[in-house]
């Protein structure tokens, strides 16, 4: 799997709720949205971030709102309208669709399968290639 795949579907394993943009505001060819409101994680890169960082949104910025403290609250953030997008186990998500929440699209992320996993990404000509790779290296 490429960077720009894993980053992609990273990114789109969210629960999306309530997006703002009116239905066809945009020219063909360019996002409606232009501004996505997110909750980062406290000590860590977010994969929405790092898509951003590398260039991978295109014209899409991210303005981070606060830190979340679980995905619950994340995607009730979301649900109510103070984010744009949250992410949570497969089971916060069944219970927030349970409340009848205006969900519009949902991704698993994790925990949905033995195919599932976080990891470490590097450019694609990175000379990083395994966790061995990382011996005496600083990761910041």
């Amino acid at each position: 799997m490429t960077i720009r795949r894993a980053l992609l579907a990273a990114l789109l394993a969210t629960v999306t709720v309530g997006c703002g943009a009116a239905e066809g505001s945009a020219k063909p060819g360019e996002p409606e949205v232009k501004e996505l409101r997110y909750q980062g994680n406290a000590g860590s890169v977010t994969f929405p971030e790092l898509a951003a960082e590398l260039g991978y949104l295109g014209d899409v910025k991210l303005k981070w709102v606060g830190n979340t403290t679980s995905g619950p609250q994340d995607i009730q953030s979301a649900a109510t309208g103070q984010t744009d997008f949250g992410g949570a186990f497969d089971g916060a998500i069944v219970k927030l669709k349970a409340a009848k929440a205006p969900i519009k699209a949902v991704i698993g992320y994790y925990g949905s399968d033995e195919k599932s996993f976080n990891g470490y990404y590097v450019k694609d000509d990175s000379p990083i290639r395994t966790a061995r790779d990382l011996i005496g290296k600083k990761i910041g």
